[in-house]
């Protein structure tokens, strides 16, 4: 019996320890614990910076990290918009021929073109001499893949005069909605002795 005692406090002793294990493992986990799942999601994060990254690339954006980035993604966009400006061009070439009829104060444009498909084009004429430039006017056509487009022009006394001293016709062509690069320009040349206005 005189252990007795010292059994109760054993006891008693083993109790407590008992239940401050049972609370010890309903507590929260401590703050070492916390960078693990931190980590964990940075990593998340990373794998859908990444994600994004291979998403953008494929869009075709461009990401900048750096000066080199800079001129890289620049090079980049000015190519993409070339190469979409060179698809949107239409006009792929044009010859022409100016003839002349001072006596009835006539000029007569003709122009042979080709184009990658049927489109409305604009066409501008003019004349360039020692007497001066002429502004022989703008029309609006519809161009098919290939063919020819004449117009004549009635000139003024003063512009017969210019257009008898003139050395060369000019005609730009441009299709509508088109960039402005695509823009097709056209000289013709007269020959040094040529009396009459005719060129090709």
């Amino acid at each position: 019996m005189r252990n007795l005692p010292l059994l109760l406090a054993l006891l008693l002793l083993s109790v407590l320890l008992a239940a401050t294990s049972a609370q010890a493992s309903l507590l929260p986990l401590p703050d070492q614990a916390q960078p693990f799942l931190a980590a964990d999601e940075e990593e998340g994060e990373s794998e859908e910076d990444e994600g994004e990254t291979e998403v953008a690339e494929e869009s075709g954006t461009c990401t900048i990290e750096d000066e080199e980035d800079v001129q890289l993604c620049a090079e980049i966009a000015r190519e993409e918009r070339e190469s979409a400006e060179a698809e949107e061009c239409v006009l792929e070439g044009a010859s022409a021929t100016v003839v002349a009829n001072p006596g009835k104060r006539r000029l007569r444009l003709t122009l042979r073109y080709r184009t990658l498909k049927p489109s409305a084009v604009t066409v501008t004429a003019s004349l360039r001499g020692a007497k001066g430039s002429l502004l022989l006017g703008t029309d609006q056509a519809r161009f098919h893949r290939s063919g020819v487009y004449r117009d004549t022009f009635t000139l003024a006394e003063k512009q017969v005069k210019k257009a008898l001293g003139a050395r060369e016709v000019n005609v730009d062509l441009h299709a509508v909605n088109t960039p402005p690069s695509c823009r097709v320009h056209v000289t013709a040349r007269r020959g040094g002795g040529a009396r009459k206005l005719s060129w090709s």
